[in-house]
């Protein structure tokens, strides 16, 4: 019997149906339905060797998975590999109560017509070879391949969405429309899924999962194989502090980078308060622009990470679009689409590639923007930095033989728009300068500083660039000297040094 299907009223939070593989087959497919539509189920499948082949969040598009041997007809959700004989299990995330279907089918050799899917549209690079023993693993994803020559700020977006989980767009639209909108590079972030294949196109697509739950979402940046995130797991993966915490953790080890998004919206926000300040590598200051809550959610965010520096630690701010919808697609009170790149996060790298990029992000060299374009020129003793550096070892006298005692900071920045750029030090804003609106081919506006230092102190500075009515336009990240050891380890602690309360 190479069929078989289920109809159940779901008795509890998680439930567990056996599929049986009375022979080896070349494929498995597997449709769902449910009571209701984007019911946010989250399904995972067991092989009969307890191997993972797929993970699946139902945000409301597809509801078809195919696992096959050959990768080039697997779900781009799914680990390729042998349909091995044995009982597979499929474990069902959903509320009690709420009604749940599937039905499957095992077969040989090509796949019939009913089970192509739109998750499969183009040419696809594929980014596992199926070694069923490493879990859903990105063993062929080449972290080092080199997209573009030269030193520069590379343009792109660390939060992005498609039909995978709950986006509009599929994988081939969204690299399309990266390219549309300049970005060199972005992040696969589908809700608790990770993706094996991509559909081919010319911007660099950097494997990765948003850890989405009812508490608060976090970027896994760079995530090179699956951790386990259910509320199965034995410490309760996503649904508890500990589960949290240790996703975390796994998932720098594995070289990702570890990224709190939109902490400050509503009903959205980061509750997990005992979250540790040390295992961030960044946060998401800035979220998709064109949803109205976000602009009051990003001056949170702000005063969050500012107060993060004053207490010493060095967390990256980054931006995300956070794209759901069609490139047409706008809320109601937008004049413009909400679209993938908007804002774009701008990371230096020598050469442009996913571990450069990640690496970038680690070391600060990042501005974001929704607009502007910023050339930074940072010079302490004729020794050359950017955002993100520490420029402690410059001001000691092993370095040079003359010792400057101020940082000689030239940014330049061109905009179509009016601006005004804030020098911020210590979270205060100190300096502003203005930038008029600038016609196309007009060269940047260059800005200058001369910052006094102060031997022994921890200081720190970055740029805010806002328009005429006091929006932000852009900000970049800090560059520093000195340090100091925080007095506090906890994010609910970052909170009440912010002046801020939890928001549910």
């Amino acid at each position: 019997m190479n069929k078989g299907q289920i109809s159940v009223k779901l008795e509890q939070n998680n439930s567990y149906f056996p599929i049986a593989v009375e022979e080896e087959y070349d494929w498995l497919a597997i449709r769902f339905t449910y009571e209701k539509e984007n019911s946010w189920g989250r399904l995972h499948l067991f092989d009969a060797e307890n191997n993972i082949r797929f993970c699946f969040l139902d945000g409301g598009n597809e509801r078809l998975i195919v696992v096959h041997k050959q990768v080039e007809f697997t779900s781009p959700i799914a680990m390729p590999g042998p349909i091995v004989q044995g009982i597979w299990t499929l474990e069902v995330s959903n509320e009690e109560g709420r009604m749940f279907e599937a039905e499957w089918e095992l077969g040989y050799g090509a796949l019939p017509a009913e089970y192509e899917s739109t998750q499969m549209q183009g040419e696809r690079e594929y980014w596992s070879t199926g070694n069923l023993n490493a879990g859903v693993t990105m063993d062929k994803y080449d972290w080092a391949k080199v997209w573009k020559m030269g030193s520069r700020y590379y343009k792109g977006d660390f939060h992005t969405h498609t039909i995978l989980s709950d986006g509009k767009m599929t994988q081939l639209m969204n690299r399309e429309q990266a390219v549309k909108q300049g970005l060199d590079f972005f992040v696969a972030t589908d809700h608790n899924v990770l993706s094996t294949s991509w559909a081919k196109g010319d911007a660099l697509v950097i494997p990765g999962v948003e850890v989405t739950a009812g508490d608060g979402h976090w970027n896994a940046l760079g995530l090179r194989k699956w951790i386990d995130w259910r509320a199965t797991a034995q410490d309760g993966g996503l649904t508890t502090q500990q589960g949290m915490d240790r996703l975390m953790k796994e998932a720098a080890e594995l070289g990702a980078v570890c990224s709190i998004n939109h902490p400050m919206l509503a009903p959205w926000a980061w509750l997990y308060g005992e979250t540790q300040l040390k295992g961030l590598h960044s946060m998401e200051i800035w979220n998709d622009p064109t949803f109205s809550p976000n602009t009051v959610a990003t001056e949170k965010a702000l005063q969050l990470w500012t107060a993060s520096w004053n207490e010493g630690y060095r967390i990256t701010g980054i931006g995300g679009s956070d794209s759901h919808m069609l490139p047409t697609d706008k809320y109601e009170d937008s004049p413009i689409p909400s679209l993938i790149g908007d804002p774009s996060t701008y990371v230096w790298c020598d050469d442009l590639s996913a571990d450069n990029v990640l690496e970038g992000v680690k070391n600060g060299h990042v501005y974001v923007s929704r607009g502007p374009v910023i050339e930074a020129s940072i010079q302490v003793s004729g020794h050359d930095y950017r955002f993100g550096c520490d420029l402690s070892d410059a001001f000691s006298l092993g370095k040079s033989e003359t010792v400057s005692h101020e940082v000689n900071c030239t940014l330049s920045v061109a905009s179509d728009v009016f601006a005004r750029v804030t020098l911020i030090h210590n979270g205060i804003a100190e300096s502003v300068k203005e930038v008029s609106a600038a016609a196309a081919g007009v060269a940047p506006v260059a800005l200058e500083w001369n910052i006094p230092w102060e031997e022994g102190a921890y200081n720190w500075y970055r740029y805010d660039i806002r328009d005429e009515a006091g929006m932000l336009l852009a900000f970049t990240n800090p560059f520093y000297y000195g340090s100091k050891e925080p007095q506090i380890t906890s994010f609910k602690e970052l909170l009440a040094s912010a002046n801020l309360t939890q928001v549910s």
